[in-house]
Formats: C-alpha cells, structure tokens, sequence
C-alpha cells in the first residue's frame, strides 16, 4: 500500500509545482476526482482507487492476517489494484442483476467473528482508527465480500465436480509428489529450562542415569518429562542437531542428552520408517483440494472472461 501512496505522492508534487500553494486543497480534489475507468455506466474515480485500496488493506488487517501475508498480498493487490477493483464491480453488478441480497444478520455475525480477536471493543475500534477507517467502511467490504461469495458460489463453485477416477489417475501419474522421507518412532524425555538450566541439567543427568542402570524408560519419563513423548516424526521436521542424533540410533537404544535452546531431550528409538510413496487413502483428500481448486480457478476466469466481454470496460490514460 505505502508503495501505491508514494506513486500518488510524486503524482501531485508534479501538479503541485505548477501551481500555487494556496490552491494545493482544490488541486488534491480535482486529482482525487478524476475518472481513470468507466465499467458500463458507472465511472471509477482515482479517489474509488484509493478508497478501494484502503478498504482492502484495513480487511485483512481487522481480520487478523499476520504482517507478513498482508505485506505479500497487498504488493500483488497494489500492482493489480484497478484491475481487481474493475473485477469487483463486474462481478457486484451480476449479483445485483440476479438479485443476490445479503442479511444484515450475516454482516453483524462477520463483524462479531472480526471483533472477537480483539481484547476489547475499544482495542478493535483502535485499530480501525490507526488505519484511516470506520465501522461502517469494514461493514461496507463485508456486504460486498459476502455478495461476491455468494454469486462466485452460486454461479462457479456449485458447477465443479471431481470424480474419483480423477483423484486415482492423478495418483498413479504423480506418485512421486507423494513420496515420505524416512521416519523414526520415538520415546522421549524433555526437561525445559526455564530459568535454571542447571538444575536441568541434573534432572536430565539423573534420569539418564536411572536409565542407564536399567530402569524403564516410560517410568523415567513419567518422572522427569516436562511433555508428552514425540512419537513418529518425519525426517526434516526437527532440528539438525536431534536429527544426527535420532536417526544415528539402532532400535532400542537410547541417547545421552541432547541440549537445544530451551531445554533437554533423552531420546529412545522403538522404530524406523523408512522413506515410501503414501497411499492414496492417505493423500486423497490432498489431491481432491488440488484438482477442485485447479478447476475452479479455470472456471471461474472463464466466467468473468465473459463478464468482461458482455460489459463495456473502458480505462482512461
């Protein structure tokens, strides 16, 4: 977005230049005024863009998307951003030619789910304000986001099928995207740190011993463990330093301790796994997603192709 505001920014200091400073305020609403799209008979003005842009923006952010999906998301939005907007009033136009109507009840259950990541209602109204928008603006893209769903839904996704027959040819065609790295099965103690990493370090020394002298592992975990035991991981899941050490071992054999950042491992390899294409029963479902989304996205471009051929789209230089 910060990207978008500075493209802005140039554009008016070059008006700006040749114009005096005291009609900067009547310059900046002839700019924000002037029409970059027309969509059937409604025009789009620079000020729609931005609004547009804002409101996008401030969604995600009320939504609870993490800074670095919406700084990924909105680099591609900004770029596309009169295009996507230009889409938007296509499709709106469809749902309201069909006459798609949205429940307030709908809107104010979204509103709820927004507002209950925040810790109070004055914390969500914060953040709205830090970022230049009002109730009724997130109001506003949730009637139109729930309108989108519903038409994108209604005249889209309800016409995607995928037989099984699809799923069991991609699988047997593509076997190798489903191929698992070897795995160990195992029995663990961890003891944290916490403050005192001392004082785990002899806990952890006292039930290696206890081991080392015979005594079941499981009742020694029981004694000392801080967690559950870790039970199958895959290879690559764990850090370098306990994958040398668990996939070094032989079945039965239990490791020395093993100290990472924030606490100790002892270790008891009770099986491996080795590296093997999933069965389909396994990635089925994985592979059912894949196809339906890749058979959506082809339809649905093919159905606002159409949306653009039957309107009259026109962008201003």
């Amino acid at each position: 977005m910060e990207r978008l505001i500075k493209i802005f920014g140039i554009c008016m200091i070059a008006v700006l230049a040749f114009n005096p400073p005291a009609r900067a305020q009547e310059v900046q609403a002839t700019a924000n005024d002037a029409v970059i799209a027309v969509v059937n008979d409604e025009v789009i003005t620079l000020k729609d863009l931005q609004d547009y842009i804002r409101q996008t923006y401030v969604s995600l952010v009320a939504q609870g998307m993490g800074e670095d999906e919406i700084r990924d998301f909105m680099a591609d939005f900004e770029s596309r951003g009169l295009e996507k907007l230009i889409e938007d009033k296509l499709i709106l136009s469809r749902a309201n030619a069909i006459g798609v109507e949205v429940r307030d009840k709908l809107v104010d259950q979204r509103m709820a789910e927004i507002q209950a990541k925040y810790a109070s209602e004055q914390v969500f109204m914060d953040a709205l304000v830090k970022h230049g928008a009002t109730v009724t603006d997130l109001r506003n893209k949730i009637l139109e986001q729930l309108k989108i769903k519903f038409v994108v839904d209604h005249e889209v996704r309800s016409k995607v099928f995928v037989n099984p027959q699809e799923v069991t040819e991609f699988y047997d065609g593509q076997k190798d995207r489903f191929q698992k790295s070897r795995r160990v099965n195992l029995d663990s103690i961890y003891i944290t740190f916490l403050e005192d990493k001392d004082a785990a370090r002899k806990r952890a020394d006292e039930a290696a011993g206890l081991i080392k002298a015979g005594k079941d592992f499981s009742e020694v975990a029981g004694q000392y463990s801080d967690t559950p035991s870790i039970g199958i991981v895959e290879e690559g899941q764990m850090i370098p330093e306990i994958e040398n050490v668990v996939f070094g071992l032989m079945e039965g054999d239990v490791s020395g301790p093993v100290e990472t950042d924030k606490g100790i491992y002892i270790f008891k390899l009770k099986g491996k796994i080795p590296a093997q294409v999933a069965e389909l029963k396994e990635v089925k479902a994985q592979i059912y997603d894949l196809l339906f989304r890749r058979k959506f996205q082809e339809r649905f471009e093919q159905w606002l192709d159409k949306l653009k051929k039957k309107a009259y789209v026109e962008i201003k230089q």
